[in-house]
């Protein structure tokens, strides 16, 4: 058996089992992580009476021997998803939708290229909505670079599953799950378009989110097969376009706006991030990134501007210290409760 302890290791383990379904379910493994000493298995399997059987032998097994603490095994392969009543029609928009009606109003939050600032909006409009007295969800759906962990200062936490349902992590009202706490942080995650759409689904399907009032879910850069799939599988409540003021930037938001548009998605607006920088000694304040391309995206597109958020230096290190901007200082709450009020204007508009 192989000294260290890595996924070699652990099939090491699990190939001693004399199942007759053994051989057959360790081909349906998908990744095997060892992280201080904590075991996660990831498997493309429906839980069958059998799966179950032979799953808690690989459990029982892993957990007895003395260089490990824990094991955990994850399932990505699910059932049909239930459908909300109403569906029987082929013609119906919402046919083989996921029942997300637990996840109260959702919400994508998008951006046509990286470097924009879209988690940490998303991370402070989720923290925003939660300090106003709503339970909110915030999924963070971008499968490479998840960086909501951090920002939040829960990339140490350990994920806790319960009865097969990730258990997701909780800062007072908001509830966050992320793809980047079931790896660790310096792994890479390789997975191509199957593997990346049953994460989605299970971070949708598969974690213990309750019943929410607003449900944020911070997608990745650019308009690929996560965002066509989310739009034609969830009934969302809208989705935000976050750009900066540069052109570059400005290009990449507005196809992100086609895209919402050709799959009938409600835009409920675009926030221009890195708007401006204030010099904190004169008081002036600078276009670093030009200015006004962003109302004029809204203007020719005829949609919503829920507001503009400065280049402000707190802001990036309140995200390193994994702080929100909104908990530490007053103006970050007056900034961001601001848009928070524009986005729930549009939703409740026609």
């Amino acid at each position: 058996m192989p000294s260290k302890i890595n996924k070699d290791y652990i099939l090491n383990i699990i190939e001693q089992i004399n199942h007759p379904q053994n051989s057959g379910l360790i081909q349906t493994i998908e990744n095997i992580t060892v992280f201080e000493q904590k075991v996660k298995i990831i498997i493309n399997s429906e839980l069958t009476e059998g799966v179950k059987n032979v799953t808690g032998i690989w459990q029982s097994l892993i957990e007895k021997d003395s260089k490990i603490k824990d094991c955990s095994i994850i399932f990505t392969k699910h059932t049909a998803p239930a459908l909300k009543k109403g569906m029987a029609s082929k013609n119906d928009s919402f046919l083989n939708k996921y029942d997300l009606s637990h996840l109260g109003k959702i919400i994508f939050i998008a951006s046509g290229k990286g470097g924009v600032g879209k988690s940490t909006i998303s991370n402070n409009i989720a923290t925003s909505i939660a300090e106003m007295g709503f339970n909110v969800g915030l999924m963070d759906a971008d499968i490479y670079g998840p960086s909501q962990p951090k920002m939040l200062g829960l990339d140490k936490s350990k994920v806790k599953v319960l009865n097969k349902k990730i258990q997701p992590q909780k800062i007072g009202n908001l509830s966050m799950m992320s793809m980047g706490m079931l790896f660790p942080e310096n792994e890479a995650i390789i997975w191509r378009g199957p593997m990346l759409m049953k994460a989605i689904q299970q971070l949708l399907l598969e974690v213990e989110w309750g019943n929410q009032d607003y449900f944020i879910v911070d997608l990745p850069p650019g308009t690929g097969d996560i965002h066509i799939t989310l739009a034609q599988k969830v009934v969302v409540s809208g989705a935000i376009v976050i750009s900066t003021p540069q052109d570059i930037s400005l290009i990449d938001a507005k196809k992100a706006i086609a895209l919402f548009s050709k799959t009938n998605t409600k835009i409920i607006g675009l926030i221009e991030n890195m708007s401006y920088f204030e010099c904190s000694n004169c008081g002036k304040k600078h276009d670093i990134f030009s200015s006004g391309g962003a109302k004029k995206i809204t203007s020719s597109a005829n949609i919503p501007y829920l507001g503009s958020i400065p280049l402000i230096r707190d802001i990036m290190e309140c995200a390193d210290k994994g702080r929100p901007y909104v908990l530490h200082k007053p103006e970050g709450k007056r900034l961001f409760d601001k848009v928070v009020k524009n986005i729930f204007s549009e939703l409740n508009s026609n």
